[in-house]
């Protein structure tokens, strides 16, 4: 994974961090509707090496040179993971066909920060790269273009 040195075998724990980059961010509605506010503590706005896709309804980040913008969540509750993970299509006992991959990287910002990241498990069409690595601009983006 180049820059996200993954590390698979680590097992989240309280104090961890936790990186969004779609649709759990601030101001959207999974965070709420999953009932995660109690478990996690915003920390702040963070960068994440690799490249952000479109896949409808929500972003994937995969490996690559990019940066992608996002929020870093501290851990207050370890719990939180088992609705994160099913909300992320993650199983750990059967990866190769979870949609999503939770892996402990480095943080391009804030330095010297690892966090939890959900990674895109499959190989999206090229052209559904978002340039700007920011999944909020381009929502704006998107709906302006659709109007």
């Amino acid at each position: 994974m180049g820059a996200m040195r993954a590390q698979r075998l680590c097992v989240p724990k309280v104090n961890d961090r936790v990186a969004f980059y779609g649709s759990l961010m601030s101001g959207f509605e999974a965070m709420r509707s999953l009932g995660l506010e109690a478990m996690l503590r915003h920390d702040g706005p963070c960068i994440c090496a690799g490249d952000l896709y479109d896949l409808g309804d929500y972003p994937g980040l995969r490996s690559g040179s990019g940066r992608v913008a996002g929020e870093i969540y501290e851990v207050l509750d370890v719990e939180v993971f088992e609705r994160l993970d099913e909300f992320e299509g993650f199983d750990a006992e059967r990866p190769r066909e979870s949609l999503y991959l939770r892996e402990h990287a480095r943080l391009l910002e804030p330095t010297e920060s690892e966090a939890w990241i959900y990674i895109y498990n499959h190989i999206p069409a090229p052209d559904c790269r978002i340039p700007s690595g920011n999944w909020r601009e381009h929502l704006v983006m998107r709906t302006a273009e659709r109007t």
